[in-house]
């Protein structure tokens, strides 16, 4: 990609460049990034040079008259206030009320059929197994920390004894 120098883009901005060279810097400035870049440099710096616009409301008028003749005729949007537009109705289908009605009407079957009853069957079987497994696992295999929770009980419960009855330590 060939890219322009500065005082290329200064005379561009100038319009000091020929037709040909003009139609080239414009095709190259769609593409080029850093040319872009280059091109807003020399605006700014070109900007007290460049010529002001005399009658800004009369060149917009001038542009949007050229644009409605260029541009094929399109209708108008109307503006329709609020309160005239049709509120539209959504399908009884898709309403909310309606899948409300039709999960409680599922339930209320599944109730009646005594589906929920037999599935509380069914899960009380695998607590009841679960709960035999996890006793036969807790006899086989005894944490450390409760080993050592059992001990101190048993220690404490010996010392408690002599304390009730008046003995100390020093009396030994």
């Amino acid at each position: 990609m060939n890219h322009r120098r500065m005082e290329t883009w200064l005379q561009y901005v100038k319009d000091e460049l020929t037709n040909e060279e003009r139609a080239i810097c414009e095709s190259h400035l769609d593409s080029c990034d850093a040319c872009f870049e280059l091109y807003m440099q020399c605006l700014e710096q070109a900007g007290d040079v460049l010529p002001q616009l005399e009658d800004q409301e009369a060149f917009s008028a001038a542009v949007m008259m050229r644009l409605e003749q260029e541009m094929p005729y399109t209708r108008p949007v109307e503006m329709v206030p609020e309160q005239t537009k049709r509120k539209l109705r959504i399908p009884w289908i898709q309403h909310p009320f309606f899948h409300y009605t039709v999960a409680a009407a599922i339930t209320m079957i599944l109730m009646s059929t005594g589906v929920f009853q037999t599935l509380t069957q069914h899960i009380s079987r695998f607590d009841t197994a679960s709960e035999k497994r996890t006793a036969e696992t807790r006899i086989l295999h005894v944490s450390v920390s409760e080993k050592l929770m059992n001990k101190t009980i048993g220690m404490l419960d010996s010392i408690q004894p002599r304390y009730e009855r008046g003995d100390t330590h020093e009396s030994k």
